[in-house]
């Protein structure tokens, strides 16, 4: 009936989206676009396409829509702030407060006398409701019926109830099929059933949007993936069992990403290899499915990392590798410990070069007792004293490294971390900080994170002569480069 624009929606920019929205509509997409807290730049170009579905109504903050029965439901769309504090490629369009927009719509639709009021929230979840959002906005915006939230991929089992708002959420990557039964007993609704139907294969496909499917793999190989030179299920490598994301724990998926993301760029750039590689889990969107074969193909590796594009236009964020002093080393391991615990997975961060141990008895920010270095295949402690001036080379994902500087404010200024160049100053241009994988042309050769993991099942044997390679078992559970974290 209705759809609501979350974060990554804006990963390849405000224009962009218009661009992708005016296409699904020539293609025939009638679905309502609801956005109250979104807000295009009238005096900059550069998202005047976004703007254009604003000015037309195509995207409207609020609708109402009326049932068989007479019923008449009010629905709005909403961007949590947390959700918007990542979204680095809104600019130049913004964002607004959002319980500041719910407040103006519930008066509005209110105003109009609607049965029932239902949000559609970017917004997410917590376990603590001190620091739900969805709860909180159940709190600071009464009047709001139903919360039917997305962003943090939560499967609610049980509806959650906060200020008389029922929410409810079906996890992510329609894993599941949320149902909301209502009932209105006289004086207010109520929840007569609630149930998430799992979709998997048992459920057979609807015939029309597969067959759409399968028209868009063959555009795909025609197209973009022949210039990439893959085949959309040609394999690329194996695995022995599921590598599988934990969810806000160290992981072996997590520890393959970050050791391919630290092998790759070693490989191609000697002179300066990387000590330290880190992934955000947040970033990590599948796991590697072993199924009936274990062979992952292009497109379930592509899946892993297909997030954000680049200069050069092609899916996918970039590698970014820059210089940190010891003590922002050892910050990175407080993000996990420090951050990740009350603002959720996507700030916990997996990593391949340093293990850490923490103590999560001790306060916020003070959490990480100990630091080894991967030195010639040698544990070494950390040195963060004042008297290591030492530089130290990291990799790291584009869309990480734009959020960086969110930390101070997250922290109230404990960790800092600035990225630097080989010589120790400060580089104020993320921009400039993109690896490229070939130096001896002029133009910056983008290694995307989906091709690190490639190029590493590349470097990985043919144990059973298949002629595709074999991830090791030992990703199948996490390497423990972080202790004490629970």
């Amino acid at each position: 009936d209705a759809v609501t624009l979350g974060n990554h929606e804006f990963d390849w920019g405000p224009e962009v989206l218009g661009e992708m929205i005016a296409k699904g509509d020539a293609l025939g997409v009638t679905t309502p676009i609801l956005a109250a807290n979104t807000w295009p730049n009238a005096d900059d170009a550069g998202d005047d396409a976004l703007e254009a579905h604003f000015e037309s109504g195509r995207i409207q903050p609020t609708m109402i829509q009326e049932l068989d029965n007479g019923l008449t439901i009010g629905l709005v769309g909403l961007l949590g702030d947390e959700a918007q504090s990542i979204t680095p490629g809104v600019r130049p369009s913004s964002f607004s407060p959002m319980a500041e927009a719910a407040a103006l719509a519930v008066e509005e639709l209110q105003a109009q006398d609607v049965d029932l009021i239902v949000a559609l929230t970017h917004a997410g979840v917590t376990d603590d409701p001190a620091s739900s959002p969805d709860e909180l906005l159940a709190i600071e915006v009464p009047g709001i019926d139903v919360i039917v939230g997305g962003h943090s991929h939560t499967p609610l089992f049980a509806p959650k109830t906060s200020n008389g708002t029922v929410i409810v959420q079906a996890g992510a990557y329609t894993r599941y099929l949320g149902q909301l039964d209502l009932v209105f007993d006289g004086e207010g609704w109520q929840v007569e059933a609630y149930t998430l139907h799992q979709l998997d294969d048992s459920v057979a496909g609807d015939a029309d949007i597969t067959a759409a499917v399968d028209g868009f793999v063959d555009a795909l190989e025609a197209g973009p993936l022949d210039e990439l030179g893959y085949g959309f299920s040609e394999p690329v490598l194996s695995v022995p069992g599921d590598v599988a994301v934990q969810a806000c724990a160290e992981s072996g998926l997590g520890d393959y990403i970050t050791d391919a993301f630290r092998q790759q760029a070693t490989a191609m750039d000697p002179e300066h290899p990387i000590d330290v590689a880190f992934e955000s889990q947040g970033v990590i969107r599948d796991d590697f499915i072993a199924g009936e074969t274990g062979v992952e193909g292009f497109s379930d590796v592509f899946r892993v990392m297909p997030l954000g594009f680049g200069s050069d236009d092609v899916p996918g964020y970039a590698l970014v590798d820059f210089y940190v002093t010891a003590t922002e080393l050892a910050d990175t391991c407080e993000v996990a410990a420090s951050i990740s615990p009350d603002y959720g997975c996507n700030y916990f961060v997996e990593l391949s070069g340093m293990r850490c141990e923490v103590d999560m008895g001790k306060s916020r920010f003070n959490r990480v007792v100990a630091v080894d270095l991967l030195v010639e295949d040698e544990w070494v402690a950390l040195d963060t004293s004042s008297n290591n001036e030492g530089l130290y080379h990291v990799a790291v994902d584009s869309y990480v490294a734009s959020l960086l500087s969110i930390l101070e404010g997250l922290t109230y200024g404990a960790i800092i971390i600035t990225p630097k160049d080989i010589d120790g100053e400060v580089v104020v241009d993320l921009g400039t900080l993109v690896f490229d994988k070939d130096p001896s042309t002029e133009e910056v050769e983008e290694l995307k994170l989906w091709e690190a993991l490639i190029g590493y099942a590349e470097t990985l044997e043919d144990t059973d002569g298949d002629g595709v390679p074999d991830v090791p078992a030992s990703y199948l559970q996490s390497a423990g480069r972080l202790k004490g974290f629970e």
